[in-house]
């Protein structure tokens, strides 16, 4: 899978995991507060009508997302956290005077949300998300939902769930509830009209980086060694299981609000400096690839370089967790539609003509996540880790960015928000001088 986040979501996990979030995704929809790139808002976020959608980042459910930092001393994968996610990612429904499912989806939705039936447990339920995203396989996906049955022949609140990114779609195997990040694992199913945690698998990292696994089932916790076996195999499993179709909620834009779309031109690099324009360049091109675009849409890269080595001008290497940001333009403000997180290490050969990319090492999701993240990433490794907390360093490198796309085009826009966000104010320009800053 693709570190694709959610942008929102994202951005609300990275300080807890410090490490990911499913790309993307995600990291979060989109995170910067959550995971997964914390890896593909949240995604962690999330949305894609067109490539990602409109639950639709909840940066990176940043993306999608906590508005306050959850304090690191708090485990990512403990039942608070997830509470907590779930609690302000899932959309809160007052579902007073709704004798059906019918009534619920007809009257209490609204546009860009989400709802699916399966059955978890041996209980039929109703599931609705904050919104949807494009899975690229031919589903409507969804990282978040509030789940409803009946009791006494009226619907009821089960409970609330949400996964750590867009690389983790809620999902369901033999009545079994999936729900999943870079560093946890979670089945829920239904007993005695509650939603309840079956099974729970963690993996946490200590000051020497040593791995140590958790598995909980049924009030019981087991030793390191099974619970590394459990973990592994709940991401084996998550694989085979059916991810949940969602249905979005209002459909099609509209021929009138199609017709007040706003055309935006797409992303060039304005900066100076060749070797940047080529690194930008590259993400722009293979970043995009996850997504549809259309004329109203608009990618702007968002690179946050942990290290570069330019030591061999035939290997010159460039570390860092790479941002894609897919933008809508509404007003005078650039609202975030979907997005994702592509960390790795990106090389690239000096040649007479300039600079050409030749590969790009990216980071893995699910269980192999950190190991991978480890071998690409070596001594820099903790100064990745690191960056995902740089919440307020981080987002300024994107609002300069994009105050400097917004500069070289000549547009009247002064601000972008995530879903879920308050608009932020951009910057002034500094085209000059900012790109050599950013290693």
């Amino acid at each position: 899978m693709k570190n694709r986040i959610i942008a929102l979501f994202m951005a609300s996990m990275v300080i807890v995991s410090a490490s990911a979030c499913g790309n993307q995704a995600a990291d979060s929809a989109a995170e910067q507060k959550v995971s997964e790139s914390a890896s593909e808002v949240v995604s962690e976020a999330a949305p894609e009508t067109s490539g990602e959608t409109s639950a639709e980042v909840k940066e990176e459910a940043s993306s999608e997302a906590p508005s306050e930092q959850v304090g690191t001393e708090v485990s990512e994968a403990s039942d608070e956290f997830l509470k907590q996610i779930s609690e302000e990612s899932a959309p809160s429904i007052d579902i007073s005077g709704c004798d059906t499912f019918t009534q619920i989806v007809d009257q209490k939705l609204s546009d860009g949300m989400g709802y699916a039936n399966a059955t978890i447990g041996d209980t039929d339920v109703l599931l609705v998300s904050s919104g949807t995203y494009d899975n690229l396989d031919g589903n409507m996906a969804a990282i978040d939902a509030v789940i409803f049955d009946y009791k006494d022949g009226v619907p009821y609140e089960v409970g609330k769930v949400c996964a750590g990114g867009t690389a983790y779609p809620l999902a369901v195997k033999d009545g079994v509830l999936y729900a999943g990040s870079n560093h946890w694992g979670i089945k829920y199913t239904i007993k005695d009209d509650e939603l309840v945690i079956s099974e729970k698998v963690y993996v946490e990292y200590g000051g020497d980086e040593a791995e140590s696994y958790t598995y909980e089932r049924k009030d019981e916790t087991f030793g390191d060694a099974e619970a590394e076996t459990k973990f592994h195999e709940f991401f084996e499993e998550l694989a085979d299981a059916t991810i949940i179709n969602f249905q979005p909620v209002g459909g099609a834009v509209s021929e009138d609000k199609a017709a007040e779309a706003v055309s935006l031109p797409a992303y060039e690099y304005p900066g100076p400096e060749l070797f940047y324009s080529v690194l930008y360049k590259y993400m722009v091109d293979e970043f995009s690839k996850n997504y549809a675009y259309d004329d109203v849409t608009v990618g702007i890269p968002c690179p946050i370089i942990i290290a570069e080595d330019e030591s061999d001008k035939s290997d010159i290497k460039v570390w860092g967790n790479f941002w894609l940001y897919n933008y809508t333009l509404n007003g005078d403000t650039l609202e975030t539609s979907s997005g994702g997180s592509y960390p790795g290490c990106i090389h690239l050969k000096s040649t007479d003509d300039g600079y050409e990319v030749t590969k790009m090492e990216q980071v893995e999701d699910g269980s192999n996540y950190d190991p991978s993240a480890k071998k690409i990433f070596g001594e820099h490794y903790d100064k990745f880790i690191k960056s995902g907390e740089n919440e307020k360093e981080n987002e300024a490198t994107r609002a300069q960015i994009i105050a400097n796309y917004v500069a070289a085009n000549n547009l009247s826009i002064t601000s972008y928000k995530d879903y879920g966000a308050d608009p932020i104010e951009l910057p002034k320009e500094n085209i000059d001088s900012f790109y050599s800053q950013l290693d």
